[in-house]
């Protein structure tokens, strides 16, 4: 790595380091030379050399006609560096309270047509557990892959899930033939009740899928309301029919 992307990464930019790098070879000089060293125009040369000046780098060798500059040691990087981490843990603490108040605020997201979509549907998938309330029709007409792939990550306990459906044909085939275990289950609200959107907790957010009259998904984050409508969906799903007892020929 070159000394001048080692100075970019204390915090100067890239003129800055070549001013500063060429004043370093100098030793002591006018704004002519450093600007040909550094490979800049004199008058830019200048401008970095007051911004150089202001970060405690560069001095001014008071002379009577033009100006000389000289570098202070590369040791008031190190510094510069100490007193910023010092500064940085003395009020950790204060940020961190700003930080955790943030996440504490409701946050409500919209994400429009197949691609918004799909992206919700990733997020979910790559989170430890979701629990759905669904239909699973309207998802296999649009990505007829994501079942597939939602089963093969639970498969693979690579998710936990648990998905409350309807009692359509649709959601019907789409339970048979997956095995039941710790890492998916399925149950089934009473014959008659609907599904309109899909529908999952996931985290501390709930999302809802909508496919008519166009496709949308509203993730909402919030520990107050996810946690509220989660307890809704334990009372419904401790008064659903189990797996066995809606597809009781399949072998699991």
């Amino acid at each position: 790595m070159e000394i001048s992307e080692i100075l970019v990464k204390t915090g100067l930019n890239n003129k800055e380091a070549a001013v500063y790098l060429a004043l370093l070879e100098l030793g002591t000089a006018t704004v002519y030379p450093i600007a040909t060293k550094a490979g800049i125009k004199r008058p830019t040369a200048y401008l970095i050399l007051n911004q150089l000046q202001q970060k405690g780098m560069v001095s001014v060798v008071p002379r009577a006609t033009k100006a000389l500059y000289t570098a202070e040691s590369p040791e008031k990087i190190i510094q510069d560096l100490l007193k910023k981490q010092e500064l940085v843990k003395r009020f950790m603490p204060d940020m961190l309270a700003l930080y955790n108040t943030k996440k504490e605020k409701p946050h409500i997201q919209l994400f429009e047509g197949k691609e918004g979509v799909l992206e919700v549907y990733k997020k979910v998938f790559a989170s430890p557990s979701a629990d759905f309330f669904c239909t699973i029709g309207d998802v296999l007409g649009s990505f007829s892959e994501l079942p597939k792939e939602l089963k093969e990550r639970a498969l693979m306990k690579k998710i936990k899930v648990r998905e409350l459906l309807t009692q359509s044909s649709f959601d019907i085939e789409h339970a048979r033939g997956m095995p039941q275990h710790e890492f998916y289950e399925n149950r089934f609200v009473p014959a008659g009740m609907e599904f309109l959107t899909d529908n999952v907790f996931f985290q501390d957010s709930v999302v809802f899928f909508s496919y008519k009259p166009y496709m949308f998904a509203v993730v909402i984050t919030s520990r107050g309301v996810v946690t509220s409508l989660k307890t809704i969906f334990e009372l419904a799903w401790q008064g659903s029919s189990e797996y066995k007892k809606i597809i009781p020929e399949n072998k699991v």
